[in-house]
């Protein structure tokens, strides 16, 4: 590691460090304000501030966690789960007549709920209970799992699918995808400025896209200055229905809380306790508590820090603050927001593909700390082949079931990642020892 959890680098060093953490959370971050605007009807104006509402809350929510939190330097990011629900509850809604509006307030609601779940569970100390529960080969299923669900998005989005409304390979950029990848290849086997590869690959990427003239225009926005706001859809709104899914999302979301700390935890060296568990859960309680107050996307710990960690060796805490504060201040400023979010994303999927690799690895390592015998074959195999075989299925398939059914069985994710707990502590439960009988005393 060049610089562990609590060390302070040179501020040279820290400033890029920093620059680099900005531009990663960005680029993680850009795609969900576009797609939720898109599927609730925004103009460019709503999605725009949809968008600094997003880079704002995410920068508050991560500073707290590594300030008083979990204290590790993870970035905070819309759930995928809660990504899901906002997509799935559009589309009935608009099924059944309920305005876009009407669903965005309902889900304020509902998020204000898990949050509060979140928060208790954190504050009683419980979250370090559900601990145990992730072992080796939960936590390896579940980072194998993860890698292979988002390696569609890094595919599609290096050769050029879905940018510029593009609905078909462009060679052009699929041919630069591997040519910056290459270069971020490089960069890293030159010690002095490997913890840049993938800052500097960015760079270099739109920087080529500029002078190829693939790059969007950036159109100014109408003011210099403007403050996040309170209930982006509207009065939060009380639906029975959406309020019991958000609080069953809550329940579900414990998986990715506690494996990604879990996983960064391993990557900076310095493993999750109990005490980091129930403090991470806590302030994800005030993550989820911000994002009902503001309206985004449900924010938790994103497991993708522990990939940037391994590839940069930039486990420092004060350059992760000193970008989630920058990142606060850029979305005060709808015009640095606005450029921030023209960064190409085949340019960001292409260089942030070698940090990616990484996932795999951990859940690779997780699982070879394992006995290859038949009860880790099965349980690991059953819950690999359960959730790959549910990302082929098209989420249209599900949607003429319960909501909560579609959500919990159609992610194959989440589904691959409850089969292997039922299966690690139900259906295989290791057996333990009998002690060892005492010898007889006599009297």
């Amino acid at each position: 590691m060049g610089y562990g959890l609590h060390e302070k680098p040179p501020w040279g060093i820290t400033l890029l460090a920093a620059l680099q953490w900005v531009i990663v959370t960005v680029s993680g971050n850009v795609a969900v304000p576009l797609v939720i605007g898109d599927a609730y009807g925004l103009s460019a104006e709503e999605t725009a501030r949809f968008m600094q509402q997003t880079f704002f809350f995410v920068g508050l929510a991560s500073f707290l966690q590594v300030w008083k939190g979990h204290r590790y330097p993870m970035m905070e990011g819309p759930a995928g789960l809660w990504w899901g629900i906002f997509l799935i509850l559009s589309q009935i809604g608009m099924s059944i007549g309920t305005a876009p509006g009407e669903i965005g307030q309902a889900l304020q609601t509902g998020m204000i709920a898990a949050g509060l779940l979140f928060f208790a569970l954190g504050a009683g100390g419980w979250i370090a209970r559900f601990q145990r529960l992730f072992t080796p080969t939960v936590t390896g299923t579940y980072m194998m799992l993860l890698s292979i669900a988002l390696c569609s998005n890094f595919i599609k989005g290096m050769l050029g699918i879905g940018y510029r409304q593009a609905s078909e390979v462009q060679p052009g950029i699929a041919l630069f995808s591997i040519g910056l990848i290459a270069l971020v290849l490089v960069l890293l086997r030159v010690r002095q400025i490997a913890g840049f590869a993938v800052l500097l690959g960015m760079l270099v990427g739109w920087a080529g896209y500029a002078l190829l003239g693939w790059t969007e225009p950036i159109h100014p926005a109408a003011g210099r200055f403007v403050l996040p706001q309170l209930f982006f859809w509207g009065p939060p709104r009380f639906d029975a229905g959406i309020l019991f899914t958000s609080v069953m999302t809550g329940f579900v979301l414990l998986t990715n809380l506690i494996t990604s700390m879990v996983v960064v935890g391993r990557a900076v060296g310095d493993e999750a306790t109990a005490q980091t568990c129930n403090r991470g859960g806590l302030f994800t309680g005030v993550s989820h508590l911000l994002s009902g107050l503001s309206g985004v996307v449900g924010m938790i710990p994103l497991s993708l820090a522990a990939a940037v960690i391994s590839t940069t060796k930039m486990a420092a805490r004060l350059p992760f603050m000193l970008a989630m504060a920058l990142l606060m201040g850029i979305a005060l400023l709808p015009d640095v927001s606005r450029f921030l979010a023209a960064l190409p994303l085949p340019v960001a999927y292409a260089a942030m593909f070698v940090s990616f690799t990484q996932l795999l690895g951990f859940g690779l390592k997780d699982l070879a700390r394992l006995p290859l015998d038949e009860r880790t074959i099965t349980v690991v195999g059953s819950s690999l082949l359960a959730g790959i075989g549910v990302m082929f299925i098209p989420a249209s398939a599900w949607h003429h079931l319960h909501p909560l059914v579609s959500y919990l069985f159609g992610n194959g994710l989440l589904l691959g990642v409850l089969l292997a707990l039922f299966m690690e502590h139900v259906v295989f439960r290791p057996r333990k020892e009998p002690a060892p009988s005492e010898p007889l005393r006599h009297h």
